[in-house]
């Protein structure tokens, strides 16, 4: 007997519908659960890279070992020197004038710059008598200051210092420039003072723009040095590596290379936690950028 009641068919499953979407949703979730290779991996990977392909081609003659020595013989070499107290002196000599560098261009280059940045009547001489100083290379200094104070760590500091100098500076005067203009039209209308603009609103605006300074300047007075010390300083590491290179020990030069290679990574990775410490806004706004 009719109900009068109508049923609406149903349409047959199609292949790739229903239980199988779902299950293929859930299988391309899965597939893409995996985040990218940590930095350090990555890292490690680009080294053993090197290493292997430095082997490969001194082994298969297309360099020959008394210009490149194979790795393993560069190594052995390499803790030989660690070991060596008159070389891990020499190594110190070398950090002790990259360290006294770095602390007379910040200590006169972060609060000039600041000064220069802060006052208009002063920037805009300012920056272009900058920008014509730092085009000249520290090297171009080299005969004077070797007559003013030989070849001791005067000499070297004040290379380093001249070198470094110019990137703080123009870090510090730039990062005064991009305070933000409300923010310091507001603290005036709130009868701030400018000393109290200064640590309130200029300061923090130009910490990223300060550490990015020194963080360049840092790598930069590292190669200074050893540059000085490679054209005739009395002492550092640059100092062995000429002598092992006048003595045609090539295994001993590379394995001062890279433990020059060494300083500077550590060196950075150094800046980086300081400043990632130190100014965290800075570092966050930079990893957002890339």
């Amino acid at each position: 007997m009719a109900t009068g009641e109508r049923t609406r068919p149903q349409a047959p499953d199609t292949p790739g519908t229903g239980a199988d979407t779902s299950s293929g949703q859930s299988a391309g979730t899965g597939g893409r659960g995996r985040g990218p290779l940590p930095a350090w991996v990555l890292g490690g990977a680009g080294v053993v890279t090197m290493f292997v392909c430095w082997d490969l081609v001194v082994r298969l003659g297309v360099i020959s070992p008394d210009s490149v020595p194979p790795p393993a013989d560069t190594m052995a070499r390499l803790a030989e020197l660690l070991a060596d107290a008159s070389f891990l002196g020499q190594v110190l000599q070398t950090l002790l004038a990259w360290l006294v560098s770095m602390l007379l261009a910040s200590a006169v280059g972060v609060p000039l710059g600041l000064v220069l940045g802060y006052f208009a009547t002063l920037y805009r001489p300012a920056s272009a008598l900058v920008h014509a100083a730092r085009s000249i290379p520290s090297s171009a200094f080299l005969p004077i200051v070797i007559l003013l104070f030989g070849l001791g760590l005067q000499m070297k500091v004040s290379l380093s210092a001249y070198a470094v100098f110019w990137p703080i500076l123009l870090n510090a005067m730039y990062g005064v420039r991009d305070a933000e203009p409300l923010m310091l039209t507001a603290g005036r209308a709130m009868g701030w003072g400018r000393g109290k603009l200064l640590s309130r609103i200029v300061l923090p605006s130009a910490a990223p723009a300060i550490a990015t300074g020194l963080r360049v300047a840092c790598s930069t007075a590292l190669i200074v040095v050893l540059s000085a010390e490679l054209l005739g300083a009395t002492s550092g590491v640059g100092t062995v590596i000429t002598t092992y290179q006048e003595a045609q020990r090539p295994d001993y030069v590379y394995a001062g290379i890279l433990i020059i290679g060494v300083l500077g990574m550590l060196i950075y990775y150094g800046v980086n936690l300081a400043e990632r410490l130190l100014v965290p806004w800075g570092h966050a706004q930079r990893g957002a950028d890339r």
